[in-house]
């Protein structure tokens, strides 16, 4: 799917993708807070977006590591705050971060993000404010409860999206 088709502006502050079902905050939670969080605070920012029901939704997310890495895209650039490229497509605003937290918990206090500068996912210590930030998400069609939890295993998550 092309990506100008596959990503959506919705015009309320939310890109839907068409091709994972997945709707996105345009903006990051760097370029909503001006500030660098660690997990734990990105998981504050998400469940406030909930309490705001921003977007007339109360089912914001952390995207899994597999989600999060769907965004990436060589082949689209825009510029992050430290006016670097980021490879997502342009229909985010640019000035955000270049990191999303996931919502995959991995061993010894770590959480797995992802790096939209180089298209990697690494292990970073849950309670580090190094430059990080979060992409939030939710899904077309609202899932089952999950009930708060998280993917808790090493690895990647169970995710059904296309590698």
């Amino acid at each position: 799917m092309e990506l100008k088709k596959r990503f959506v502006d919705n015009g309320n502050g939310t890109v839907t993708d068409l091709e994972t079902k997945l709707v996105w905050k345009q903006t990051d939670s760097f370029q909503d807070t001006s500030k660098w969080l660690n997990w734990y605070k990105a998981l504050d920012y998400i469940k406030e977006l909930g309490h705001q029901k921003f977007a007339g939704h109360d089912d914001w997310r952390m995207p899994t590591l597999e989600e999060a890495e769907s965004l990436y895209d060589e082949d689209h650039v825009i510029r992050d705050m430290d006016r670097m490229d980021i490879f997502i497509s342009e229909a985010f605003s640019p000035g955000g971060g270049f990191t999303s937290w996931t919502s995959n918990e991995l061993p010894h206090a770590t959480a797995a993000i992802f790096y939209y500068r180089y298209g990697h996912g690494n292990a970073n210590h849950k309670e580090d404010i190094t430059k990080d930030s979060v992409r939030a998400v939710r899904d077309i069609e609202k899932r089952k409860d999950s009930g708060g939890v998280f993917t808790q295993y090493p690895g990647f998550s169970n995710s059904p999206l296309p590698r």
